[in-house]
């Protein structure tokens, strides 16, 4: 089994990156299997198979989830993300993903098992944003 710290090491070797996220793809936490249901049942289903969980992203971040489409990436933030520390590497993170053209959604563990209105709302929004910022081809 690698031993790695849950959400706080960034890798620089691509191959460690990718295991990283192989064995974060079979620990999700509760939230995050909350939130891989509730897409895959979307609309009837509208967004299964179009979402990734736990990819790599920008050469040295994994993302919970990651839409390749319109470039959306969205975090599961525990209450760890509310330390210092923590919120300094989550924003590092979201300007390099940014400054790769991938949008990225944050959503707290409360949001994802709270309202699911509110939550469709945030996903909804955040989606339009990325089509706005990363149009497909034919949309160009």
């Amino acid at each position: 089994m690698i031993r790695t710290r849950r959400r706080r090491d960034t890798f620089h070797d691509g191959e460690a990156l990718q295991l990283a996220a192989d064995e974060r793809r079979e620990h999700a936490t509760r939230a995050e299997r909350a939130l891989a249901a509730f897409l895959s049942g979307l609309n009837e289903g509208a967004l299964d198979g179009r979402f990734r969980r736990e990819w790599v992203c920008g050469g040295r971040w994994i993302v919970d989830f990651y839409f390749p489409e319109v470039r959306l990436a969205i975090e599961v933030d525990g209450g760890y993300h509310r330390a210092r520390m923590q919120r300094g590497r989550d924003l590092l993170k979201e300007n390099e993903l940014e400054a790769v053209g991938i949008t990225l959604l944050r959503l707290t563990n409360e949001e994802v098992l709270g309202d699911r209105d509110r939550l469709v709302e945030k996903l909804r929004r955040a989606w339009r944003a990325a089509r706005r910022t990363h149009p497909s081809p034919a949309r160009a």
